[in-house]
């Protein structure tokens, strides 16, 4: 795992993300709106370090992301012990471990395989869900009740047709890029200031 974007996330001051699909829209004169899905849906982080932290502090940090600059895949995890309220799982599973799910098509997985209690809920909307240890991530889109095995993804699997391991919560990992770098300046003595916010984009 990339310890120089995970830093970033893991320090972060501010933590935005979008995961919506891209969506084209005209409107016609007589004032009709027309969409078109345009697909997408990858999940996008903006993410803001402090401004005012000693330069000294973030010299290596600096170099490592420069080292891999906008070309290199990186991991990042939202498994920091202050982004629980974040990635932390919401359902009333007592166990996360074994949860294995069979996929077809669309966007929807079926649970083979744990995630068992007897009331309640095994997932709830918002909860993140990983395909195998290198798949994809994808949040779930509405509640699945104890006595139900269909979980609705927001997005549709990008992987093959097939039986997987689960990864649930805040062990998920995404592959990223840094596709936007921002600037920095120094500024009293020895502090740092950044020039807007480091974005991440899913590397599909």
């Amino acid at each position: 795992m990339s310890t120089a974007f995970q830093t970033v996330i893991d320090n972060a001051t501010t933590l935005s993300f979008n995961k919506r699909r891209k969506v084209s829209q005209t409107q016609s004169r007589s004032g009709r709106i027309r969409t078109t899905s345009l697909g997408g849906q990858v999940w996008e982080f903006q993410v803001k370090l402090p401004d005012g932290p000693r330069y000294s502090d973030y010299r290596r940090l600096i170099e490592a992301m420069e080292a891999l600059d906008k070309t290199t895949v990186g991991q990042i995890q939202l498994n920091n012990a202050g982004h629980s309220y974040i990635s932390g799982y919401q359902g009333d599973a007592s166990s996360l471990s074994g949860a294995t799910a069979t996929f077809t098509s669309g966007n929807t997985i079926t649970l083979t395989a744990g995630l068992s209690t007897g009331s309640g809920y095994r997932l709830r909307a918002g909860d993140l869900i990983q395909l195998g240890s290198s798949g994809s991530v994808y949040s779930v889109s509405s509640d699945v009740a104890y006595n139900s095995n269909t979980v609705t993804l927001h997005r549709p699997v990008l992987e093959s047709a097939g039986s997987y391991s689960l990864i649930i919560g805040p062990s998920v990992t995404w592959d990223i890029r840094c596709v936007e770098f921002p600037n920095y300046t120094l500024f009293g003595y020895d502090q740092i200031q950044w020039s807007g916010p480091f974005i991440f984009v899913e590397a599909i």
